[in-house]
C-alpha cells in the first residue's frame, strides 16, 4: 500500500482493531488484514468517509466481501465477512442491525464504465506527468477495456506477446486460459505507443516490474495525479457489454474471453444495449 494512504487510514484502522480484539476471539495481529482491506476498499473503490457506523454496516461489509475479494474463494470471503462481523458487532453493541447471514456465493456483476466515465479515464491518462507513464495508463486501458484481461493477465501481459499488423492488433494471453484477443478498434493505439516507447522486450504495463504483483493497478493509479476509479473488474466488463452491445457472436465472445460457459455472461446481458429492430432482423436473417 502506498505510504500516504497508509497514513491516511492508519488511525481509524488501529482505532477498529484495538477497540473490538478484546471483544472478540480474533487477535489484533489476526484483524488487521481485514479490517485494513475494509478501509482500503471503502476509501479507494466505495469512495465513503472513514466513519465507523457506515463502513461497519453489515451491507458495506458485504458488498466489500462480494466486490473487493474477487480473488479469494468463496470459503475466504466468508471467513473475512465473518471478521468484520465480529469487529461490526464488538464496536457497535447492537447499534446497527445485521442482516441474516448469506452463504457466499457469486460476486454481483460489476457495472460497465459510462461515456462520460471513459471520457475521464481518457483524460486521466493524457494528464500523466511522463511518457512512461501516459503509455502506461493507456496500456492499462487498452489490455482492460480494449481486450478485457483480468487484473492478472493485465499485470502478467509482455509487449513481445503483441501483435500489430494491418489487420489490427491482437494480445497473445498466456496461462491457464491461454487465447488471442483482437483489441478493439479504439483501443489499438495505446499498444502502438507503448511498444514504440519501450519496445517489445518490456512489459505492458509498468517498466520495470516483476509480474506477480496483483495490486500493481491499485498501487498505479493512487499515485496518480487525478484519482480516479479504476478496477479490473469494470473494464472487463465495459469490453464484454460492448461485445453484447454489438452483437458479437457469442461463441467468438466466449473464446477472447477466456470463458467456459455461457453463464458467465448471464449477469451481464441485462446491461447490454438492446439491438434496433433492423439489427435484430439482420442478426437473425444472416445478413
Amino acid at each position: 500500500m502506498p505510504s500516504e494512504l497508509w497514513e491516511h487510514l492508519r488511525p481509524f484502522v488501529e482505532d477498529l482493531v484495538r477497540t473490538a480484539a478484546p471483544a472478540t476471539a480474533y487477535t489484533e495481529k489476526q484483524l488487521y488484514p481485514a479490517v485494513t482491506k475494509l478501509a482500503r476498499w471503502a476509501s479507494e473503490t466505495a469512495g465513503l468517509p472513514l466513519k465507523t457506523k457506515l463502513i461497519l454496516h453489515p451491507a458495506n461489509i458485504d458488498r466489500f466481501a462480494n466486490e473487493g475479494l474477487v480473488a479469494y474463494t468463496n470459503a475466504g470471503r466468508a471467513t473475512m465477512r465473518s471478521k468484520l462481523r465480529r469487529v461490526a458487532a464488538a464496536i457497535l453493541d447492537g447499534e446497527t442491525p445485521q442482516d441474516r447471514k448469506r452463504p457466499m456465493g457469486k460476486a454481483p456483476a460489476s457495472s460497465p464504465y459510462t461515456e462520460p466515465e471513459l471520457a475521464t479515464l481518457l483524460s486521466w491518462v493524457n494528464g500523466q506527468p511522463t511518457r512512461e507513464r501516459k503509455t502506461s495508463a493507456g496500456a492499462l486501458l487498452a489490455l482492460g477495456i480494449g481486450a478485457g484481461l483480468t487484473g492478472r493477465e493485465i499485470v502478467a501481459q509482455r509487449l513481445d506477446s503483441v501483435t500489430v499488423d494491418e489487420a489490427g492488433v491482437v494480445v497473445h494471453v498466456a496461462g491457464d486460459d491461454a487465447r488471442d484477443v483482437p483489441v478493439v478498434r479504439e483501443w489499438e493505439h495505446f499498444l502502438a505507443e507503448r511498444l514504440e516507447l519501450v519496445g517489445s522486450d518490456a512489459w505492458a504495463f509498468r517498466s520495470g516490474q516483476e509480474g506477480g504483483n496483483i495490486n500493481l493497478i491499485t498501487d498505479f493509479v493512487s499515485r496518480s495525479h487525478k484519482r480516479v476509479n479504476l478496477q479490473a473488474r469494470r473494464m472487463r466488463a465495459t469490453w464484454l457489454v460492448h461485445h453484447l452491445s454489438v452483437g458479437t457472436p457469442v461463441t467468438s465472445l466466449m473464446r477472447a474471453a477466456g470463458l467456459h460457459s455461457i453463464e458467465a455472461l448471464d449477469r451481464l446481458l441485462p446491461l447490454a444495449e438492446g439491438r434496433t429492430e433492423r439489427e435484430y432482423r439482420d442478426d437473425l436473417r444472416g445478413g
